[in-house]
């Protein structure tokens, strides 16, 4: 219990550090909280989902177009949480990029 609240804070943190990227904000560390945990929701229930509907695209492009769903995962998430902006498509899938890769490391540990 202790370890998954210890990554929940870490990628409430990350969340935090890509607010460092221009065009990217959120409230306080508590919204980033929320948004650590309905990413984690998301990805562990709706994006495999995703992932089998965009299968042919995902084919055809090797794999990259998982960076799109991505970071249309994470621009949803901030339509739906006022409290989280993306202002800069460039930095949201920059951030985007960040959360993924942070993502994976902690699901791996």
């Amino acid at each position: 219990m202790i370890k998954l609240i210890i990554k929940w804070v870490i990628f409430a943190l990350i969340i935090m550090a890509t607010c460092y990227l221009p065009g990217i904000s959120v409230e306080n560390f508590w919204f980033a909280m929320i948004i650590a945990a309905i990413l984690t929701i998301i990805n562990i229930f709706i994006k495999p989902i995703i992932k089998i509907i965009a299968l042919p695209i995902n084919l055809i492009t090797l794999g990259l177009f998982n960076l799109v769903i991505n970071f249309g995962i994470l621009y949803a998430t901030a339509y739906f949480m006022p409290q989280y902006t993306i202002d800069n498509l460039l930095n949201g899938f920059i951030a985007s990029l960040i959360i993924a890769a942070a993502y994976t490391v902690l699901k791996k540990k």
